[in-house]
């Protein structure tokens, strides 16, 4: 059986051809979004602007005020536990209202 060599660099030629294509549909948008992603990078250490920047200053106030008003209700929450725990140790119990 005789190999035909330009047989073969074809079949070669033509897989590599298939191979070149395919890798760069696949890999153009990667490498796309890739150089986005280190321009905008870039430009952050440029500029010396972190990527939290582009916060909103009266949005984060609201966020501070909403931590602070949870915080004193735990605080609340905490205060009325203890009471519970209290009474619920010293075993007391409630007294009855005397009727009319």
């Amino acid at each position: 059986m005789d190999i035909d060599g330009t047989a073969v660099a074809g079949m070669i030629f033509s897989l590599l051809c298939l191979v070149i294509i395919g890798g760069t549909i696949l890999m153009y948008p990667l490498t796309r979004r890739l150089g986005q992603l280190m321009e905008q990078r870039l430009e952050e250490r440029r500029t010396g602007r972190g990527p939290t920047e582009g916060v909103d200053v009266a949005e984060l106030r609201e966020l501070k005020a909403a931590v602070r008003s949870l915080e004193a209700e735990v605080a609340r929450l905490g205060e009325k536990q203890g009471f519970v725990e209290g009474l619920l140790e010293s075993g007391s119990r409630p007294r009855e209202l005397a009727g009319p």
